[in-house]
């Protein structure tokens, strides 16, 4: 038998009740009463709701990004990976994306994150402390780009089809960043 995390409830419960309910109008009260936990120990593992947020997806996305050391594992697996994740969990993200605003925007996270993850893989894949500038930049025009792109993906429930999508996404890689993801 598995035994789950507390801050797994905490994230089970956010996404059953962001299934219902605008992200906005969810409190941590809603959250605590909805998984039985008290609030002491939500904020024992949480600052609020958001942090949960950005909790559930970095989490995620640390499980996809850790597959990239594998064997056969490619930069598309990786992308296929991320895009299935966000499509399978569209109305969760899409109450994010449309309920995050300023400082606490899930669209910044995310790409923060995904900044991050890519320059701890190129460093560690290569062996460095530190990345070149143009290598930066590139991580951060291309984790930008397709993070927007994504999330206006997922507002519009994805007018093309997922793989197209994908596609799209490893033809988008910057010229620089190819020799270290493909």
């Amino acid at each position: 038998m598995v035994k789950i995390s507390t801050k797994d409830i905490f994230a089970q419960s956010l996404l059953k009740l962001s299934a219902k309910k605008s992200f906005e109008k969810i409190s941590v009260k809603d959250i605590i009463n909805d998984c039985g936990i008290t609030k002491t120990t939500f904020y024992n593992h949480f600052r609020d709701k958001y942090d949960l947020a950005a909790w559930i997806y970095s989490t995620e996305a640390e499980k996809i990004m850790s597959k990239v050391d594998f064997k056969n594992y490619t930069w598309t697996n990786t992308l296929a990976d991320w895009i299935n994740y966000s499509f399978e969990n569209k109305n969760f993200l899409r109450n994010l994306i449309l309920n995050t605003s300023g400082q606490d925007s899930f669209i910044n996270y995310v790409a923060s994150v995904n900044i991050k993850i890519m320059f701890d893989y190129i460093k560690r894949s290569q062996k460095i402390e530190n990345l070149p500038t143009d290598i930066e930049i590139c991580v951060k025009v291309y984790c930008y780009g397709t993070v927007c792109t994504l999330c206006e993906m997922i507002l519009k429930d994805c007018p093309i089809p997922a793989e197209d999508f994908i596609k799209f996404l490893e033809n988008a890689l910057p010229e620089p960043l190819k020799r270290f993801l493909l």
